[in-house]
């Protein structure tokens, strides 16, 4: 359930993005729908690294660990290049056998493009509950995609990745 209209929603995004930087934002993405994680991840192979996070229920906590794509519903974004939505994991037959099944039960990512127009990640929002995903949040959500995307501090962040990995 989206709390508030796409348009003020957006521009009070934009508005906290610029203010208070992505997490931030996050966190008010988070207060319009009722599941309790959001976050950015990014595509590092075949590892899907966590940039930004907020759980509603530990806010202190800023980083979720880092998992194997194929561990984690990004895969299904990073694949298709689309926006990739779960209802109810359990009863989702595009999910047998996957290992976040019993675990994530609802989900809603977006790509997220670089400069080039190359995906380098998503936007999303899950629980360990089965929650429903309305049109409007993932409307709301892909309009917020290129916002975050294109933003300062997500750039420079993951530029600073890029050079400690290089340093190991």
């Amino acid at each position: 359930m989206i709390r508030m209209n796409k348009v003020t929603a957006l521009n009070q995004f934009r508005a906290i993005l610029i203010e208070d930087g992505i997490r931030a934002a996050l966190m008010f993405l988070n207060s319009l729908t009722d599941h309790r994680f959001t976050a950015l991840y990014r595509f590092d192979e075949e590892i899907v690294r966590n940039l930004y996070f907020f759980d509603r229920h530990n806010p202190e906590v800023e980083l979720s660990a880092d998992v194997p794509a194929m561990a984690s519903y990004c895969v299904f974004v990073r694949n298709s290049g689309q926006p990739f939505i779960i209802h109810d994991a359990p009863l989702d037959t595009r999910l047998e056998g996957h290992a976040a099944r019993n675990e994530v039960q609802s989900y809603c990512a977006i790509p997220l493009l670089d400069m080039g127009g190359q995906m380098f990640g998503t936007i999303c929002i899950f629980d360990f509950i089965p929650l429903p995903i309305e049109p409007a949040v993932v409307e709301l959500m892909e309009s917020i995609a290129p916002l975050v995307q294109h933003h300062d501090r997500l750039i420079e962040r993951m530029a600073t990745e890029r050079r400690e990995e290089q340093q190991r």
